[in-house]
């Protein structure tokens, strides 16, 4: 292998704040994440973590530019979004770190058995996954899947089943420990009663009963990395590899083995474990002050999808200041532009850069306060469907976003091309109108003012009246949090408390951090119970985890993030879409959610308006899920 001679790592050059440049999604805004479950304090420990980080990154020194020629090949290089760091290794995430920008670094080094997402495309990629398609059989009940003879592992072992196996094993350790984070009750691995194996290429999945082969497929199957059982079976670095996972007490010390090491970051780049690899990339550099990670060609890798690179490079910033001050100084060839500094798009088309922006299938929800001090409000049908008049969708995406966004009329996004977006989603059900808005108040008994809330002057649950648990004289006040510091979302969340004033409902903006938000809305109690609306103004995720969006995390029965919704036929709608075949069950579930208004359907900002240097090719059409796919890049001139 020739030497790459890549120079190490520089510090970041820290800067003020600006508005950060791709939405970060929300990984962590999972239903068993509730209050209840985290340590006192939960929000002010995250913000002094965050304030630790970012002092850590920061420096007086810029980044150094690393040419482009150094190696057959050439060596590319991306910026994340302020504030994001690949800092977690491990094919196995925690909550602290369930994020996209880890997830994508470490299946190009542990290979998925199904890779999701493509150059624009939706759902799974066959030709990059080490599984070839699963075959259902016994009524849906049983999977079996075939794996590829062609992926081996750095040291030359094949990948096979009993890699499969000992991800399995590890697995059932980190969920009943808590530990693993995609986990959710009922979900993998408690819905499989057993897994046989026949021989090394081929397993088969007994279910706990019948599940919807498009949503186990795109929602559970997708979990599975087969684990290098030849390097990674032991607990601790010294010791011997055995057969310790076999036993659950020893499974459970395993994985707490490996994530205390994937915790290491000083010995990424040294660490034995993170050498044996089956993906395109192998780890060679890292820092773990300025997060900057140094990557190469695998040169033992076997699989689809080889790279054109000889290595990339990954660059973290605690600014969009700085990041645009590494892209416009030639360190990264793919970063981005906030929106607040679009005037600098044609300086960046003259000197030879394309602007594009990276569109991802990711959804926005506002959630509403179902268990407290507003919930006899939302809990309205009417009154949720005069909200949702009341959200300018269009607007925000012409006038906040400058076009950088879709609409989003549900649970999915309308993101062209998806067959997981029911067609009804591509139409508004409920079109911006302050006149629809009031009509619903006042034929439910709602007296509108001019100069303040409206107040209900017909109580009682018959269908013109108010609604059960709303009083006479009751003032048609809701308070929203919205997340902090967005200029985009703050002119929408006023746009939208002005949209509402004129309909006769006063909206209180309540503007907070995000990580104060994670601590304060969700279900009540415990409190505080302050808010009826929250806009976070960042996305929820689909992909590696959750490819088919059912918003089963957000509206299930017993669901935290969706602010305790619950109704008895979404329910059974969505039970429907689990357990049912085929896609037309998916697209029932989305268009009751989107006509009931679950949650108000927000805007989507895209991801990043991607600034990529002329000399890089390979890099569009974009993968919606946010994953950059540097092995499809090239360098030119």
């Amino acid at each position: 292998m020739t030497d790459m001679s890549i120079p190490s790592a520089t510090p970041m050059q820290c800067s003020n704040p600006r508005s950060f440049a791709p939405n970060r999604r929300l990984r962590q805004r999972k239903a068993h994440m509730s209050r209840l479950q985290r340590p006192k304090g939960f929000g002010g420990v995250i913000a002094l973590l965050v304030a630790a980080l970012l002092l850590a990154s920061c420096a007086n020194s810029s980044p150094s530019k690393t040419s482009h020629s150094v190696a057959s090949g050439g060596v590319a290089s991306y910026a994340l979004g302020a504030g994001d760091q690949f800092s977690w290794i491990l094919p196995l995430e925690n909550e602290a770190n369930y994020e996209n920008y880890n997830s994508n670094v470490s299946n190009g080094l542990y290979r998925p058995l199904y890779y999701v997402g493509g150059a624009g495309t939706t759902g799974i990629n066959y030709p990059l996954s080490i599984g070839t398609a699963p075959i259902y059989s016994n009524g849906d009940k049983t999977v079996t899947i075939k794996l590829r003879h062609n992926y081996t592992w750095s040291d030359g072992q094949p990948v096979t089943t009993k890699d499969i196996k000992f991800f399995f094993q590890l697995e059932a350790a980190g969920a009943k420990n808590g530990d693993y984070a995609p986990y959710l009750p009922g979900r993998m691995p408690t819905d499989i009663t057993s897994v046989s194996y026949q021989g090394s290429y081929q397993f088969t999945l007994h279910l706990n009963h019948a599940y919807n082969p498009v949503w186990f497929t795109g929602n559970q199957l997708t979990w599975i990395y087969p684990l290098p059982v030849q390097s990674w079976d032991k607990t601790c670095l010294t010791c011997r590899v055995g057969n310790v996972a076999s036993t659950p007490s020893g499974a459970t010390k395993v994985i707490d083995f490996l994530y205390k090491e994937s915790g290491q970051l000083s010995t990424y780049a040294t660490n034995p474990l993170w050498k044996n690899v089956d993906g395109p990339w192998e780890l060679t550099g890292y820092n773990p002050t300025t997060y900057h990670a140094v990557f190469r060609a695998n040169p033992h890798y076997t699989g689809a999808g080889k790279p054109k690179l000889a290595g990339y490079q990954i660059y973290s910033f605690t600014s969009a200041t700085a990041e645009l001050d590494a892209l416009r100084s030639g360190v990264v060839d793919f970063g981005y532009l906030p929106t607040s500094d679009l005037q600098l798009s044609n300086y960046f088309k003259t000197h030879g850069y394309s602007i594009k922006p990276w569109k991802v299938f990711y959804d926005n929800i506002a959630e509403l306060g179902y268990t407290g001090p507003y919930r006899q409000l939302v809990d309205q049908l009417y009154l949720r469907q005069a909200l949702q008049h009341l959200v300018n969708e269009p607007l925000y995406l012409k006038t906040t976003l400058h076009g950088f966004g879709m609409l989003d009329y549900g649970s999915a996004p309308i993101y062209a091309g998806s067959n997981y977006v029911s067609p009804q989603l591509h139409h508004d059900p409920y079109p911006y109108s302050v006149a629809a808005a009031r009509k619903l108040l006042t034929s439910h008994g709602w007296r509108l003012s001019a100069s303040g809330p409206s107040t209900c002057v017909n109580p009682g649950t018959g269908s013109n009246q108010c609604g059960a648990g709303i009083k006479k004289g009751a003032p048609l006040t809701i308070s929203m949090m919205y997340a902090t510091p967005s200029a985009s979302l703050a002119a929408q969340a006023q746009a939208f408390a002005t949209a509402a004033h004129a309909a006769g409902i006063t909206i209180k903006l309540n503007p907070q951090l995000q990580s104060t938000m994670y601590s304060t809305a969700g279900v009540c109690p415990p409190g505080p119970c302050n808010w009826g609306i929250a806009l976070y103004g960042a996305q929820e995720d689909f992909g590696q985890y959750v490819l088919v969006p059912t918003a089963g995390v957000e509206f299930a029965k017993g669901n935290y993030w969706g602010g305790g919704y619950y109704n008895p036929t979404e329910q059974h709608l969505l039970n429907a879409a689990y357990d049912l075949p085929g896609l037309s069950r998916l697209y029932q579930v989305e268009n009751y959610q989107s006509k009931q208004v679950a949650g108000l359907w927000w805007t989507v900002g895209d991801y990043a308006i991607a600034v990529v240097n002329k000399h890089l090719t390979g890099w569009n059409p974009l993968n919606p899920y946010a994953n950059y796919m540097p092995s499809r890049w090239s360098l030119n001139g």
